[in-house]
């Protein structure tokens, strides 16, 4: 399942709703009703406003849907990038590096 990390930076004035929709959303994940394949793995809190996410996502668009229903102020300012575990190694990265082989003996 494709990781996401997810990049979030609002203004302070926004604070009270990013908190209530965080806390709506994660109520939902622990409560498992959240869609299938929605994960969250890790958060990190900025030592300003914002916060770091790392997910484990059918697809950004399944992760923007989620955002959608619990956090749309968050998503407002919320920038998705899809991504790869490099270290330790994941079965993705050592895939994507033969995929590349591939591709530049094809040439």
């Amino acid at each position: 399942m494709p990781h996401v990390i997810a990049v979030h930076e609002w203004p302070r004035e926004d604070q009270l709703t990013i908190t209530k929709e965080m806390i709506a959303g994660f109520n939902d994940l622990i409560k498992g009703t959240a869609p299938e394949g929605i994960e969250l793995c890790y958060t990190w809190a900025r030592t300003d406003i914002g916060a770091f996410c790392l997910w484990n996502v059918p697809s950004v668009e399944a992760l923007e849907r989620f955002f959608k229903k619990f956090g749309p102020t968050m998503l407002k300012t919320t920038k998705f990038y899809p991504v790869l575990q490099v270290y330790p190694g994941s079965i993705e990265y050592e895939l994507s590096l033969l995929q590349m082989i591939v591709d530049m003996a094809s040439k």
